[in-house]
C-alpha cells in the first residue's frame, strides 16, 4: 500500500449535520450565482427579474399562461425563487455527500461529473419542451450553469482542500 495513500479505516466518519449545512450552503451559493446571471441578462434587457417570473408562471401556472405572460409577477417570482434555491440546496447536499465521501471512495468523483452533466441536460431538456428561446436560450442557461457550478465546485474546494488528490486515485485500485 502506498503511505501517502491515507487508509480509510483511518479516516474519521462522514459527519451528517456537517454535509448538510456544507450543502446547504453550497446550494444558496449556485442558486444565487445563477439568480444573479439573470438578473444581469434582464436588466439588460430592460425587465429585471423577467425570468423568475416567466419561470414561475410555466411552473405554477403552466405553458398557456406564460404565453400570455406580460409583466413581471412579483408572487411568481417569490415561488419559483423558493423552488430553484430548493433544488439547488438539493444538489448542494448530494454534492457535499459526494465530496465528502471522495476521500474515502475516490472513484465516486466520477459521480460528481455525472451530477453536473445530469443536472445540464434536464435543464436544456426543459428549455426544448418549452418550444421556444427562453432565459437567453442554449447558451444562457449553459452560462449560468457553468458559473453556478464552478462557484460550487470553488466553495467545496475551500472546504476539502484535498479532493483533488483523490480525484488522481480515481482509476488506481488499491
Amino acid at each position: 500500500m502506498d503511505p501517502s495513500v491515507p487508509d480509510r479505516q483511518a479516516l474519521p466518519p462522514l459527519s451528517v449535520p456537517t454535509t448538510l449545512m456544507e450543502g446547504f450552503i453550497t446550494g444558496i451559493i449556485g442558486a444565487g450565482v445563477v439568480a444573479a446571471w439573470f438578473l444581469l441578462l434582464d436588466t439588460i434587457q430592460h425587465v429585471p427579474l423577467w425570468t423568475p417570473s416567466l419561470l414561475g408562471t410555466v411552473l405554477f401556472k403552466g405553458a398557456d399562461a406564460a404565453a400570455s405572460h406580460s409583466q413581471v409577477d412579483p408572487g411568481m417570482v417569490a415561488a419559483y425563487t423558493l423552488v430553484h434555491h430548493a433544488a439547488f440546496i438539493g444538489v448542494g447536499i448530494i454534492a457535499s455527500f459526494l465530496v465528502s465521501e471522495i476521500e474515502r471512495i475516490p472513484p465516486l468523483g466520477i459521480a460528481l461529473v455525472f451530477l453536473f452533466v445530469f443536472f445540464e441536460t434536464a435543464f436544456q431538456i426543459f428549455l426544448l419542451a418549452m418550444g421556444e428561446p427562453l432565459l437567453g436560450g442554449v447558451w444562457g442557461v449553459a452560462i449560468a450553469n457553468l458559473l453556478a457550478a464552478a462557484a460550487m465546485a470553488a466553495y467545496l474546494w475551500y472546504r476539502h482542500p484535498a479532493v483533488l488528490t483523490h480525484f488522481s486515485r480515481i482509476w488506481h485500485e488499491e
